[in-house]
């Protein structure tokens, strides 16, 4: 659907809803004074105010969503610092083992 249609379409629907005020509602809309360009500016301005209210509603939860992504973010960087410092832990003992085998070996070659 086009962007006229949808347009269109909010607008029909918007028609229904919208009546003239309260103090002027016994009589006719044309006798008024009512023109259907004074129903098209209400059914612009009840669209303006629904596509504010939307975004605002929109922006809220971006700013949320946010926020927990940050959370997330931090946790996650705690996470991979501790993995890091784990296997430094465990590669420790192995470069020692490694470094003692050479000892021994460096010691045996001497000794011979």
């Amino acid at each position: 659907m086009g962007r006229d249609q949808s347009r269109k379409s909010e607008n029909s629907k918007n028609q229904s809803t919208f009546s003239p005020p309260k103090e002027c509602s016994s009589l006719p809309a044309m006798e008024q004074g009512w023109t259907e360009d004074d129903f098209e500016e209400l059914r612009e301005e009840a669209f303006r105010r629904s596509v504010i209210t939307n975004f605002s509603k929109l922006k809220e939860d971006v700013q949320t969503h946010h926020k927990e992504a940050k959370h997330l973010e931090k946790r996650l960087d705690e996470w991979l610092t501790r993995i890091n410092s784990v296997e430094k832990s465990l590669n420790d003992p192995k470069e020692l083992k490694t470094k003692a085998q050479e000892l021994c070996n460096a010691y045996t070659s001497f000794s011979s």
